[in-house]
């Protein structure tokens, strides 16, 4: 069960008597209380009355707890709009939604809602004290952004499942990645940092360091072997088919050995000197694989990067395919920051942070 706290609407006026402006103690009662009317899905009027600053003359208004200076609606039903929105209905959606509750708001305003959470998520993340984190899962994944592409890389907690940062960094642009990746690394205390095979990752630690995610690995190892299994099977070759076979069968050993198993040497060393046609390729394929098998995790827990995975895709890539693309990027890393803080902690997502 998950449950999400918006902001309450408080039907009493406390009386504050300090100024906004000078912050003394001895403002002047202007007016007397009047009603408002407000747009919430409970409330539908709240208290409000003028102070005036004896010593600088300054006047302001005092209004009841949940409804922001200057506004009809409520930050309760601010919020509403906002998770609505973000659990998948389009703007024009949560508009014709909310009239139901006898709370209209245009689309508009809901989506400058978004914009200004979003803004207030980042914020909120960002200025939270950083956390030591044993592995760092990085990967990066593509936006579109009014018709340009654009890069996004994602840092993850993988032990704690957590997003850590997001960054508009290109994969293809492997000097700033790699700066920043290393960056990132120092900042968190990261002893281990998660990847797939991507070369702009290679170097940023010492190998010891870095290790591979085993589904990706096993993902692209198993799909050239099977590639290379049907080729020889067409072209009748059975030394070949058998070869492939059995290393589809080593490579989805399970426990997986933390060292390259003899049975693949031995493959190895039959293909070592072929340098022509389908040989050539499974020559290719077995060195490939001897040569990374000890670079893939072997944690007991959790050795791949799906964590980093489904978060872009449940902050990032499930909400952009209903979209024709974000305007700027800045909203792109906005709407990731709110989308994973309205994942919540422990089953409660507090709105009112970020409201």
């Amino acid at each position: 069960m998950f449950r999400y706290v918006l902001s309450s609407v408080g039907q009493d006026l406390k009386l504050e008597r300090k100024c906004p402006h000078c912050h003394r103690n001895k403002a002047n009662i202007d007016s007397s209380i009047i009603l408002r009317s407000i747009r919430d899905i409970k409330v539908s009027a709240v208290a409000q009355r003028r102070l005036k600053c004896p010593f600088c003359g300054i006047t302001w208004t005092l209004r009841s707890q949940g409804i922001a200076d200057g506004r009809q609606r409520s930050q309760r039903l601010r919020g509403l709009g906002v998770i609505l929105y973000m659990l998948g209905l389009s703007y024009r959606a949560v508009e014709k939604f909310l009239p139901c509750l006898d709370c209209p708001s245009g689309k508009s305003s809901i989506e400058r809602d978004v914009a200004e959470f979003g803004q207030k998520a980042r914020q909120y993340h960002l200025s939270a004290p950083r956390m030591r984190i044993k592995i760092l899962g990085v990967d990066g994944t593509g936006a579109a952004l009014a018709g340009k592409n654009a890069g996004i890389l994602f840092f993850t907690d993988i032990e704690a499942q957590k997003l850590v940062l997001v960054e508009a960094i290109q994969e293809t642009d492997s000097v700033k990645l790699r700066r920043h990746v290393a960056k990132v690394m120092a900042a968190v205390g990261a002893q281990e940092l998660r990847s797939d095979e991507h070369s702009a990752y290679r170097g940023i630690v010492s190998q010891d360091r870095h290790r591979l995610c085993l589904t990706h690995w096993l993902k692209s190892k198993a799909k050239r072997a099977s590639d290379l299994y049907r080729q020889a099977l067409a072209e009748n070759r059975p030394l070949e088919t058998e070869s492939m076979k059995r290393l589809l069968e080593i490579l989805r050993l399970n426990p997986r050995p933390s060292t390259v198993p003899v049975e693949l040497e031995r493959l190895v060393r039959s293909y070592i000197h072929c340098r022509r046609g389908l040989l050539w390729k499974i020559n290719q394929l077995l060195q490939h694989v001897e040569r990374t098998w000890s670079q893939v995790s072997n944690d007991t827990v959790d050795p791949t990067n799906n964590v980093t995975e489904r978060l872009i895709g449940l902050t990032f890539k499930i909400r952009a395919k209903t979209m024709r693309g974000f305007k700027s990027q800045r909203k792109v890393l906005d709407h990731i920051y709110l989308s994973s803080f309205l994942r919540g902690d422990k089953g409660v997502c507090d709105l009112r942070k970020v409201s």
